[in-house]
């Protein structure tokens, strides 16, 4: 009924499960679906934050909405997933209202192109939705489709970021300004604001981010496919790898790239803060990606508290493996062992403080434990995007050695001047932060509301 016409780009589909009283939390949602002997539920509740939830440019929109059934046991136990039209058929094909209304459009920062609504479901008691699956699985069902959808949200922030780092390298390369320093002639010309060596590392930075960020995006797509055509181990593996990348994959490209951004309009100075140049608008809209789709506090509490110890640590042993063999193939070249040494550091530590954040949470408790899951999701991070570094290290000594034509040295130049840079500049703030989590204080924890001056 819906997936060939939403596959025709006629019909436009949304998942729908934040509540005024329930964002992170799903397990507070009060959507109620109540059964009828027709074979559908009839919903009553509403939903906040749905991305395009009512818009003129599909013909239908189509809800997969979260509510609990009359008598569903508490929590996310109690969560069912239902489809719910705007327009549902009846006879003859038609499409008839079936009591969804839009009763509020969001002003945003930014992403307007995308309208974001509330909605609100049977104020005429004839809102129908028809279960997906088996009761109380809704949120099991849902996580098949966000999973995949997170890592789309690290596309796309992904994306903007790419296009603001050309947007300022253009710039950076037409705008005369100054002359280099120790060029103390004023009668010599400004030069290019790209050869000032910090204009340069905020490009630099800018390149580091997002090509190591569509790297990992790479990476988990190319887990996605070997889950889906693989069978037996082989499955089983790319499944626990692609569940412990994916809270990266969501929120590096989103948190990195509203970074990106903001070097990029730093490189135009003031013309980056005007509508004239596209930057701005890549800063407004990049921000929404560590919120959507599960903050970025979400992520790394997803990342530890699960990700991390789930089948009693085997995604994490299966990823550590993945960048040993990296660090492996690194090893064969004499420019690479210097790379590959500090990444087999920086994993090092890593588990040294996974370990002791497992630790932490036997004696002290989950709050303790997960108090900096958000510090752990983000040197989990820069460690993950050093081995995407390193993988692309190899793949340009393996060029070269296979006579790459000259005209692409300058390329693969770029790229080693790149990836020096990722471990220079990116992968030595590990280091303060394996410090921080290797104490065992609880000072997020143990400071109260209170404390906080108005």
């Amino acid at each position: 009924t819906y997936v060939p016409r939403m596959r025709a780009g006629e019909w436009q589909g949304t998942m729908a499960l934040t509540e005024p009283e329930a964002g992170s939390s799903l397990s507070d949602i009060t959507t109620m679906a109540e059964p009828t002997d027709k074979g559908y539920y009839r919903l009553k509740g509403q939903k906040i934050f749905i991305s395009a939830g009512d818009h003129d440019g599909a013909e239908n929109v189509i809800h997969l909405m979260l509510a609990k059934i009359e008598g569903a046991p508490a929590g996310v136990k109690g969560i069912s997933l239902f489809v719910v039209p705007k327009k549902r058929i009846e006879d003859n094909d038609n499409l008839v209202s079936n009591d969804v209304v839009a009763s509020g459009v969001y002003h945003k920062l930014g992403y307007r192109g995308c309208p974001i609504v509330q909605l609100s479901m049977g104020d005429k008691n004839d809102c129908r939705g028809w279960l997906v699956g088996e009761p109380h699985n809704g949120l099991k069902y849902m996580f098949q489709m966000m999973n995949e959808a997170r890592i789309g949200v690290g596309m796309g922030a992904t994306a903007m970021a790419t296009a603001a780092y050309y947007a300022s390298l253009d710039y950076s390369r037409s705008r005369l300004q100054g002359r280099k320093t120790g060029q103390k002639d004023p009668n010599l010309p400004p030069v290019a604001i790209i050869e000032h060596a910090d204009v340069k590392r905020m490009l630099l930075f800018q390149r580091a981010v997002i090509e190591g960020a569509l790297s990992l995006i790479m990476q988990c797509s190319k887990y996605v496919d070997f889950q889906k055509v693989l069978g037996g181990e082989d499955q089983e593996k790319y499944h626990l790898l692609l569940e412990i990348l994916t809270p990266i994959a969501k929120s590096y490209p989103s948190e990195m790239g509203v970074i990106s951004i903001s070097q990029g309009l730093q490189c135009l100075g003031g013309s980056g803060y005007c509508d004239d140049y596209p930057l701005e608008q890549y800063y407004r809209d990049c921000r929404i990606h560590p919120i959507h789709e599960g903050t970025t506090g979400i992520q790394g509490m997803d990342l530890l508290g699960r990700k991390v110890i789930m089948k009693n640590g085997q995604a994490f042993l299966l990823y550590i493996n993945e960048l040993q063999q990296t660090i492996t193939a690194a090893r064969k070249f004499d420019n690479l062992v210097k790379f590959a040494n500090e990444l087999h550091d920086a994993s090092t530590n890593l588990q040294e403080v996974t370990q002791h954040m497992i630790l932490m949470a036997q004696k002290q408790g989950p709050e303790a434990f997960l108090a900096d899951a958000t510090l752990y999701l983000e040197f989990f991070g820069i460690v993950t995007v050093a081995w995407q570094w390193l993988l692309q290290g190899v793949a340009v000594q393996k060029a070269l050695n296979n006579g790459a034509p000259k005209k692409n040295h300058t390329f693969y130049q770029g790229k080693m001047f790149t990836l020096r840079y990722f471990f220079g500049y990116e992968l030595p703030k590990t280091l303060g932060l394996a410090k921080r989590l290797m104490e065992s204080d609880g000072l997020t924890v143990a400071i109260q509301a209170e404390h906080f001056n108005d």
